[in-house]
């Protein structure tokens, strides 16, 4: 099933925030709503310097002016820069200056950017003192950017006229609070039943569109190497591209044109890839061990063989004749029998060391003791 192009065209525009184009009539309620100016609720007075009295709308209620005209999800604000003007420290507490960039973007990609400057005077926390400046330097960058962009979001309250005008309009009292209106307990069910639909709305045509999938079947490559590729229901052979990572795109399917879903899709690409080749390494490692063990059978059995050990220290110069010459091999005879000797010369009962025969150490010359016993015989002694 392929989408039209209109659909294709609305999706790929709404899901990227900045480039979703606004319908006419949805553009010209929204201006509409921006030239209104504000009534004397939604503005507050305080004293400045010199004892004037200045006008001024609060944050809560910007943020909620800009809810109400372009959506929670249709405009944002970023933070382009922030600067520590000084930092002062006088009689033990602080003074500090923040100035802030604040960029303010709506959905279809129009925006205005202003500044805005935090001081906090007096506190005897340093920590304390860049907090409050740094907060209050963003939410007024953040009023004078909003402002930018119609009467109802705060841009009235310049004109002089108008707020010697709205003085003089009493203001209304805020209704009271009702307690069925506030939120009590976790979870909102009208939401998420509104977001099940809306789910399986969209979930409908990706199933319709996207390709039946088959479990992935081994496949070798040169007698070692082997990888696994999906087969899709077309049941046509795989290319080059799918041995590389590169999935082909069914006939029918949709290309995505988001950077953020090519880029998904790329990592997905990217581990189909890696699970292909741990899975080829793990079958090589399988064979390798086999074709050692069937062109070799006999290797370990014949090193732990106790006769292939039988020979004697006098063969040992013998050991270099070929393994396959097994009658030259030297053995130990059956009946061998062990003999030692006394480096001591031995001598008979009563014969004098003079007459002692000679100690013979091996086929080499004959040795003789370099010094006598010291002892002699004594009579009547023993030896």
């Amino acid at each position: 099933v392929v989408m039209s192009a209109d659909t294709e065209e609305k999706r790929s525009c709404s899901s990227c925030f900045g480039q979703y184009i606004y319908t006419a009539e949805e553009y010209q309620a929204v201006h509409d709503a921006l030239r209104r100016k504000l009534g004397p609720e939604y503005i507050s007075t305080r004293m400045a310097g010199g004892g004037q009295k200045v006008c001024y709308i609060e944050g809560h209620r910007v943020i909620s002016l800009a809810n109400e005209m372009f959506g929670y999800n249709g405009w944002s604000h970023s933070i382009s820069q922030q600067n520590v003007d000084f930092v002062d420290l006088i009689n033990g507490k602080f003074y500090v200056g923040v100035s802030a960039f604040v960029k303010v973007q709506l959905k279809d990609g129009s925006f205005h950017e202003d500044v805005g400057y935090g001081v906090s005077e007096g506190l005897r926390s340093k920590a304390l003192s860049l907090e409050k400046a740094r907060k209050e330097a963003v939410t007024d960058g953040m009023k004078r950017a909003l402002k930018c962009f119609g009467n109802a979001l705060g841009n009235c309250i310049l004109d002089k006229q108008y707020l010697m005008a709205i003085n003089k309009i009493p203001k209304q009292p805020s209704p009271p609070l009702d307690p069925a209106q506030t939120k009590r307990s976790d979870g909102e069910p009208s939401v998420e039943k509104a977001r099940f639909s809306s789910l399986s709305r969209d979930e409908k045509p990706v199933q319709a569109v996207a390709p039946a999938r088959v479990p992935l079947e081994p496949k070798v490559l040169n007698g070692n190497e082997n990888y696994s590729e999906a087969q899709t229901t077309s049941g046509s052979a795989p290319d080059r591209n799918s041995e590389n990572g590169y999935s082909e795109d069914v006939v029918g399917a949709e290309t995505p044109t988001d950077p953020k879903q090519l880029r998904k899709l790329r990592q997905q690409q990217l581990q189909q890839k890696f699970r292909q080749e741990m899975e080829a390494k793990k079958l090589q490692q399988k064979q390798e061990p086999t074709k050692s063990e069937q062109s070799d059978p006999d290797s370990s059995s014949s090193a732990d063989d106790p006769e292939f050990w039988d020979f004697t220290l006098d063969g040992i110069e013998e050991l270099d004749v070929p393994a396959g010459d097994l009658s030259s091999r030297p053995s130990t005879p059956r009946s061998h029998q062990m003999q030692t000797r006394s480096k001591t010369p031995q001598r008979a009962l009563g014969q004098p060391p003079e007459q002692a025969a000679p100690y013979n150490r091996g086929p080499g010359p004959e040795y003789r003791p370099q010094h006598h016993n010291q002892y002699q015989r004594r009579p009547g002694g023993t030896g």
